[in-house]
Parts: structure tokens; sequence; C-alpha cells
């Protein structure tokens, strides 16, 4: 089998050649959604370390102004704002980042509200202390993918910090002071992402599109086969039946005749064309499951996950609805995810199968492990981000592990295999 490094693949290839297969990569696309999702990562990190640093300031501002008691529900408040970035980063989806704005704004109010009935003055003279919670909610959604849904995530954020801090401003008779804070998060953030989407937008005129090259290529590929192959078919038709001739002295022998039939029956046919190997068809279903695999693993690969992909040499295109795509890659994700901060191991593999009927994911690690049967009901994990998600589908999961052998977890989802159409040439 071969294997390739995912991240060096974006930047070096336009397809991915698994076996003789060949499998459509939209190094445009997914690069894009890598770099969005590599800004909106680097949002979620400094959304930590700002509360981690707001942490420090309100134990060292109260504790002089109103003695060291008086720090522990800010503080408290700042670890559950941590934790609710902590659940929006490790599973990004648009449900955690619904609970995160949610939690967050309840959280940004009672933060504001303990602060100021300490010390009122702290909503003029440390607004900067005040409004670090609403900051957070502007810049922390996390697994953002593209540059106009980050734009959008950002602008509810702004909307929910901004009320959170009007709402924590009323609550103690106060008039609202927000600060600048999380404007000024929300114009960095805006910039970075329009900036995105103006490159994505303009990459059509100035970048060349590298699937119609890759289209071209395997056009000339094909045309190249035909001539390799008629030379040969004329070599060893037309050339050999007239050296035949002029070397026969007397009469045609009725077997040399039959051979020239046969011969001419074969070029008149022209059946010998369809011999030549095909080439796989980029289709768009097949081409979003199999991209979607890469920008997942290029993530993980960020946090410190490497993974291979491998799959089997059969030219077939994988057709699945939308909502089965998306329920295998977040199984895949969660799977990924386990890995990553259970399995003890910085390496996993992907393996991409089909069959008729069905196509299947396994996700393996050579990992600590632990013994399948000795997990209790009552907890969820595989359960609920794998097998609920598939078997929804109609699919089904296996799952193989013993402790120090590692995991292997496969899934299996029904769908149309067709094999890989030829591209006409002209």
């Amino acid at each position: 089998m071969q294997r390739y490094c995912l991240a060096v693949q974006l930047w070096l290839s336009t397809s991915v050649s698994l076996h003789n297969a060949r499998i459509a990569v939209l190094p445009r696309e997914v690069a894009s959604e890598v770099i969005t999702s590599a800004v909106s990562r680097a949002g979620w990190a400094v959304a930590i370390v700002v509360l981690m640093m707001d942490a420090v300031l309100v134990v060292d501002t109260v504790s002089r102004r109103s003695g060291a008691e008086h720090v522990i529900i800010p503080v408290l408040v700042i670890l559950g704002l941590c934790a609710l970035l902590a659940f929006v980063g490790f599973a990004p989806s648009t449900t955690s980042r619904v609970v995160f704005l949610g939690g967050g704004a309840v959280l940004a109010v009672l933060y504001q509200v303990s602060l100021l009935t300490i010390d009122p003055a702290l909503g003029t003279t440390a607004a900067y202390l005040v409004n670090r919670p609403a900051f957070v909610l502007v810049i922390g959604v996390a697994g953002i993918v593209r540059p106009l849904a980050g734009l959008v995530w950002g602008a509810v954020g702004y909307v929910v910090a901004m009320a959170s801090l009007v709402v924590g401003a009323l609550v103690v008779g106060l008039a609202p002071a927000p600060g600048w804070g999380p404007t000024i998060a929300l114009a960095i953030y805006a910039s970075a992402y329009l900036t995105l989407a103006g490159i994505r937008a303009s990459q059509a005129n100035t970048v060349p599109d590298l699937r119609k090259l890759e289209l071209e290529t395997q056009r000339l590929d094909l045309e190249h086969q035909y001539e390799q192959r008629a030379a040969a078919v004329v070599h060893d038709t037309v050339l050999s039946d007239l050296t035949a001739v002029m070397n026969t002295v007397g009469p045609i022998h009725e077997r040399a005749r039959a051979r020239f039939r046969a011969d001419v029956a074969t070029l008149a046919d022209a059946s010998w064309l369809r011999e030549s190997r095909g080439s796989l068809a980029l289709d768009p279903h097949d081409s979003a499951l199999r991209n979607g695999m890469v920008a997942i693993t290029s993530e993980l690969q960020w946090r410190g996950l490497t993974v291979d992909i491998t799959g089997n040499p059969v030219n077939e295109v994988v057709l699945l609805s939308p909502e089965k795509i998306e329920a295998v890659h977040a199984a895949v994700r969660a799977c990924l995810e386990n890995v990553l901060q259970h399995a003890g191991v910085a390496s996993a593999e992907i393996v991409l199968g089909a069959s008729e009927g069905s196509a299947s994911v396994m996700v393996i690690d050579q990992g600590v492990g632990f013994n399948v049967g000795a997990v209790p009901a009552d907890r969820l994990g595989i359960r609920s981000s794998v097998v609920r998600r598939i078997e929804e589908f109609g699919g089904s999961v296996r799952v193989w592990s013993k402790p120090g052998n590692g995991t292997s977890v496969m899934l299996t989802m029904p769908c149309e295999v067709i094999p890989g159409v030829v591209p006409d040439v002209e």
C-alpha cells in the first residue's frame, strides 16, 4: 500500500494515488479550509490565553481592593468559560458553538455582576478587566472551515457579548460601559476572514484550476495510450500481413488468408481501443467524501496526530448523500479525537474501502487499547459520537481492541459504487 503524508500532499500534488486508483483531491478548496481552520484555531488559542491572564489580573486587582475572599466567584466563572472553550475546541459543531455562546453569555453576566458588585468603579476604571469574557465570546468559536461562516459566527458572538455586557450592567444598576475590547476583537476577526474570502474568490482568476489541469493530463495520458496501442495493433496486423505477402512465393495459403481476415476484423471492430486503462471519474460526491477526510486529518495533524490514508486499488466512485458524508466525517473525527486523547500514540491510519453496495472506513491505531466488553453501559463515548451517527443511515460499526494491542474501528455505510468513467477524448 502506498501511504502519503496529508500535509505535504496538500502542497505537492493535485491528486492522491492509492495503489493504481486516482482519487480526486481539490488542493485549492482543501488548502483554503485548512488555512481558515488554522485562523479559527488561533482565535480559540488566544481566547484561552486571555482567560488565563484575566484570572491573574482578577486575583491581583480584587485582592487589593476588597480582599482575597471575593475572587472565588470570578475565578470560578473563568474556569467555566475555559471548560466551554475546551468543549467547542475538541468537538466543533453547530451545537457545541451554540452551547458555547449561550453558556458563555450567562457566565459573562455572572462575571460582570460579581466584579461590579465588589467595586462599581471597575466598570469605568478597569473596563478591560470586566469585558474579557465578552471578548472571548467573539473569538472563541473554533472549528470554522469557511471564511464567510467564520464571519457570521464572529458577528453572532459579538452580538451575544455586547448583550451580556448590557445585561450585567443593568443588573447592578449601572450604565452599560462595554469598552472597546469586543469591538476590536470583531474588527480583527472580520478582517482576517474577509481577507481569506477575498483571496479564495480571486484564485479563480490568478491561480490555475488544478482540477482542470489534472483532467487535461488524464486526457493526454489516455491519448498517448491509444497511440501506443494503435501502433502496436498496426504493427501486429497490417505490417505483419504485408511482410507475409511480400515473402510468399506462389498462391497464398488458406491459413494465411484466415489470418488476414482476422486482422481486418480486428481493425474494423476497434474493440482494442476499449482495452485502454481508464481513469477514475472526478465525481463531486466521491471527492466530497475523500477531501473531507483530508481536511479532518490535516487539522488533527496541527494538534499532533499524524494520519496516513490507504485504500483499495479498484477504480471506483463512491456515491453518498451529503447527509451520509457528514455522518461519516463526524464519526471519523470522533474516532481520531479518541486516538489523540486516549490512545497514547501520535499516529493513526485510515483505510478506505468500497464493495458492492457499501463503503467502509477503518480507523486504526497502535495505542494502549481497551477491553471492549468491560466498557460500562452508561459510558457514551463511541456509542453516541460514532455508532449513533452511522446507524442512523443504515450503516454499522465494529470495534476491535485489546489492552496493549491498539484499537480498530470499522465504519460501514450503504452507498452506490460505480466504476470510474474514462473522460471523453476528442
